[in-house]
């Protein structure tokens, strides 16, 4: 039988050993943790200038004020004036600064020549007639009606614009340029455009007339 004095020794001797390694030396200090440095920003690039939309000025639409012909009446057309600005044109029509060639015109006047190759299958005529702007951007707004009886007309730009507002608007970028179009008017008669911009609204009337007709259905 074992004697109860050395059974107690052995733990003993676990624990003084234990406290003698656990206080024999210095304990080692931790590593401090790591901290990542954080990243300078990224600088955003510079917005390019070309970037935003170009927002053109509101044009409210003006009352009409195209005067009225009786019927039979001579057409008080407007005269053409000589052109020395912008866009090829020798003669314009009306007080600008977007105005018709009168180039376009029967000798280069204000009465469009109504020809059988310009006749729509709906009976109206469509004429080739280029605009020409000096020292104007913005909105424009051309609408166009007859003036001396029943009838229909209407203008527009050929590459640029929409249909609004009783008539064609467009946004003008270039302050002297001139810009292709076409008027269509129903038959002969008296007509006439307002055009419309944000610093001025002029009125010009002129004439329609059948030319070389002889076989054509007649309106």
């Amino acid at each position: 039988m074992r004697s109860p004095k050395r059974l107690t020794r052995v733990p003993a001797l676990v624990l003084l050993t234990t406290l003698a390694a656990a206080c024999g030396g210095p304990v080692p200090p931790r590593p401090s943790p790591q901290v990542p440095t954080p990243a300078p920003p990224t600088a955003s690039p510079p917005m390019s200038p070309t970037a935003s939309p170009t927002v053109s000025a509101v044009l409210e639409p003006r009352p009409l004020r195209l005067p009225v012909v009786r019927a039979g009446a001579r057409c008080p057309t407007t005269s053409p004036r000589p052109w020395s600005g912008p866009g090829e044109a020798s003669r314009v029509l009306g007080d600008g600064p977007v105005y018709p060639i009168a180039d376009y015109f029967m000798k280069g006047g204000a009465v469009l020549d109504l020809r059988p190759e310009d006749r729509e299958p709906d009976g109206s005529y469509v004429k080739k007639v280029r605009w020409v702007v000096a020292d104007y951007t913005g909105p424009v707004l051309i609408r166009a009606a007859r003036v001396d009886g029943k009838g229909t007309a209407s203008a527009r730009f050929s590459y640029t614009g929409e249909r609004r507002d009783g008539g064609y608007h467009a946004d003008l970028t270039m302050p002297r340029t001139s810009v292709p179009g076409t008027t269509t008017v129903g038959g002969p008669g008296c007509y006439a455009y307002q055009i419309d911009g944000t610093t001025f609204s002029t009125v010009v009337v002129f004439g329609a007339v059948k030319v070389g007709a002889a076989d054509e259905p007649s309106s």
